[in-house]
C-alpha cells in the first residue's frame, strides 16, 4: 500500500486501490463478477414481479399490445441473459 501511495502525487486511482486492498486482480475480478451477478439477479426478479403484477391488472386481450409489459419483458430478458453470461464465464 505504501508503494502504491508513493507512485501517485494525489490519491491513487480507485480501481488500483481496490485491487491492492483485495490482494490482487483475481480476487477483485471475482468479487466484482459476484456483485454483478447479484445485481442482475435482483433486477430480473423485480422485472419478473412487475410483469406478473402488470399482467394481473390487464384484460387478456390487451396484454399483447401493452408497452409497459413489453418493457418489463425486455428488462427481464436482458438481466437473465446478462446473468447467464456471467455465470457461464465463471465456469
Amino acid at each position: 500500500m505504501d508503494e502504491l501511495e508513493r507512485r501517485h502525487d494525489d490519491t491513487p486511482p480507485r480501481g488500483v486501490l481496490r485491487t491492492a486492498l483485495l490482494d490482487g486482480t483475481d480476487r477483485h475480478a471475482t468479487l466484482a463478477r459476484a456483485a454483478m451477478l447479484r445485481l442482475h439477479d435482483r433486477l430480473a426478479a423485480e422485472a419478473r414481479q412487475g410483469a406478473a403484477q402488470r399482467r394481473r391488472t390487464l384484460p387478456a386481450d390487451r396484454t399483447a399490445g401493452d408497452a409497459w409489459l413489453s418493457r418489463l419483458a425486455a428488462a427481464l430478458a436482458y438481466h437473465r441473459n446478462a446473468a447467464s453470461i456471467l455465470f457461464l464465464a465463471e465456469a
